[in-house]
């Protein structure tokens, strides 16, 4: 062999190629991590949205079941609460003789109030006023708040009468509306 070629052949035969093996694998390691890190970040966040989709579904499945229950709830927003609750008491009474349960007092009033007044939702403020036993009351309270979940007891206010068997109770309720 002519020594004139010898390093060349070293350098490009040996050398170089060794150089590119070397440069290639170590830009493959390189790549390699960055791919493994973007599949790993990938698939962490295929499966949180799988989750949450999983979870939309079934908060979806549980509204369409509630579906019912808030088409009622929204029907009474469509209905003036003052008459929808003066109705109610109206009709309470019927159940009870005068000296167990009277309504004596109420008063609408469409100034945002209590409660309602803090709030951006409409409302307006209903005050009554009442004369009777203490279960009569608890028990036309209960089925008041249970037939118009709309409303909102901002304050009561429990005194005896001069009968020791009734009480007067001063009641405001925030109601709010559509």
């Amino acid at each position: 062999m002519n020594p004139h070629y010898k390093d060349p052949i070293i350098v490009f035969g040996l050398v170089v190629p060794v150089f590119l093996v070397v440069a290639t694998l170590g830009l493959g390691v390189h790549f390699r991590g960055k791919l493994e890190t973007t599949y790993e970040s990938r698939k962490k966040h295929h499966q949180a949205f799988k989750t949450v989709e999983k979870e939309r579904r079934m908060l979806e499945r549980k509204v369409q079941s509630q579906a019912p229950h808030m088409h009622r709830w929204m029907s009474l927003f469509e209905q003036p609460a003052a008459t929808s609750v003066n109705t109610f008491f109206r009709d309470f009474q019927k159940d009870y003789d005068a000296t167990h349960f009277q309504q004596t007092a109420f008063r609408p009033t469409t100034v945002a109030g209590g409660i309602g007044g803090a709030s951006q939702q409409p409302s307006i403020q209903l005050h009554f006023a009442f004369r009777g036993t203490y279960r009569a009351l608890q028990t036309a309270f209960l089925e008041l708040e249970t037939k118009m979940p709309q409303l909102q007891l901002d304050s009561i206010k429990l005194s005896r009468a001069a009968n020791q068997n009734v009480l007067n109770a001063a009641v405001v309720y925030t109601t709010w509306q559509k």
